[in-house]
């Protein structure tokens, strides 16, 4: 009998571990100043829809990333603000561990986020941006790889949201800008001089996408 692979109204601890674990690798690899690698936990591929043609789906990659809980996010929304204000009264190449520090406060603890949400800025306000206007429904395809003890374990997930797009007077909005602005301009981002909109996503379904073999159905 095949298990199942559909979870209901919130990622699955399996995949926030990973998308948790993930982010605070980077973080010390950056830290460490070891050479960039693609962050594929942060970096899903987001599919909206529209019935203008006859290829209805748009596809993007997109910066989407873990929300804090509601009793903390302004606690944190606060902490990466003021980091950001002190950063910039100094050369700003100083003060990298000062901002990953402050990265590290809200991934010291994997319960300090809200596994029913995901967030990310919009840039370009394109096709996305308009899809979404008219149906506020997308889907999240997330592929990576994992250590394990058995050698390496191969991840797949797809998380299927309903979208709020938040304006700049949002606490959720004020958050993402503020975790995009810690790290501006490092190597990994290309600079934007704005973000018009930001995304608030939240969790309807998540499907398991990982590959397995055959045999674990028997």
């Amino acid at each position: 009998m095949m298990k199942t692979r559909i979870t209901s109204g919130r990622i699955p601890l399996c995949f926030l571990e990973w998308l948790f674990s993930s982010r605070r690798r980077f973080l010390e690899n950056l830290k460490k100043g070891g050479p960039l690698k693609y962050f594929s936990a942060h970096l899903p591929v987001m599919a909206t829809w529209s019935n203008d043609n006859h290829f209805p789906v748009n596809m993007t990659v997109k910066g989407i990333g873990l929300i804090p809980k509601s009793e903390h996010l302004e606690d944190y929304t606060d902490i990466f603000e003021s980091t950001i204000a002190e950063a910039r009264t100094l050369p700003w190449n100083e003060t990298l561990l000062k901002r990953i520090e402050a990265m590290e406060r809200v991934y010291s603890d994997i319960e300090n986020f809200d596994p029913t949400l995901l967030g990310g800025l919009e840039i370009f306000e394109g096709k996305a941006l308009n899809n979404l206007r008219n149906n506020p429904y997308a889907s999240l395809l997330y592929v990576g790889m994992s250590p394990s003890p058995e050698g390496i374990k191969y991840i797949s997930f797809q998380v299927n949201g309903k979208v709020e797009i938040l304006p700049k007077e949002s606490i959720y909005y004020r958050f993402l800008l503020a975790s995009r602005r810690l790290f501006e301009y490092e190597k990994f981002h290309l600079y934007q001089p704005d973000y018009p909109f930001g995304y608030l996503i939240k969790v309807v379904e998540v499907k398991d996408k990982s590959p397995w073999t055959r045999m674990e159905n028997r």
